[in-house]
């Protein structure tokens, strides 16, 4: 009769709490593999469509400071025809004004201001030695054809200390001083609507003249 007889160690079964403990954790770590997974992909996806948003903002932004700078640059042109519509419409050079209104003056009248408006206004500061040198003055003024309409809006004396020297004939004294007066004059002030279609025509042709020359 034999007789069998096993010296190796019995092996131990596995616990059946400690099989199901690691499917369980098996179970979590891939769970958590997959959501660390997906919110990773969600994540990326976000910061992409943010990109296009920021992409599409920024080609927004371009196409509307474009938009601005044609209006800008569109507006400068417009400004400038403006200007040079002005120029060759109202414009009048004031050189040649001036120089009419002095060859209207008295020998004695001296123009001491003169302002031209974009209006065709022009106001004048004149000294004249009498009044009556004042109301020639205007005279000749509302007779010019560059003049539409001239007023004198105000007259006002002033005393100027002028220094004359006393005749041989007369007591002079004994330091041979000059005597001093107080010398009358008068300072008016017009106001003159010009006639630019007869301002421009005449400056035209005195242009026209000194070219011919």
């Amino acid at each position: 009769m034999l007789i069998d007889i096993n010296l190796l160690p019995k092996k131990k079964r596995k616990s059946g709490s400690l099989v199901a403990v690691s499917l369980i954790f098996t179970v979590l770590f891939f769970a958590a593999g997959g959501f660390l997974y997906w919110q990773s992909s969600s994540l990326k996806i976000d910061i992409a469509a943010v990109d296009n948003r920021l992409e599409t903002t920024k080609k927004l932004q371009e196409i509307e400071e474009k938009k601005a700078t044609e209006v800008t640059a569109a507006d400068s042109v417009a400004k400038l025809e403006q200007s040079v519509t002005w120029a060759e419409d109202y414009a009048i050079p004031s050189v040649p004004v001036m120089k009419e209104f002095t060859s209207l003056l008295p020998e004695r009248g001296f123009i001491q201001t003169f302002a031209y408006q974009e209006t065709g206004v022009v106001t004048l500061s004149v000294q004249f030695d009498t009044t009556r040198e004042a109301a020639y003055f205007l005279n000749r003024l509302n007779g010019s054809g560059w003049v539409t309409e001239a007023t004198l809006s105000s007259l006002a004396a002033t005393q100027t200390v002028g220094e004359q020297q006393t005749a041989e004939s007369t007591t002079v004294n004994v330091n041979n001083e000059k005597k001093k007066d107080i010398l009358p004059r008068y300072q008016g002030q017009f106001e003159i609507k010009l006639n630019k279609d007869s301002v421009k025509a005449a400056i035209l042709e005195q242009e026209e003249g000194e070219s011919g020359l």
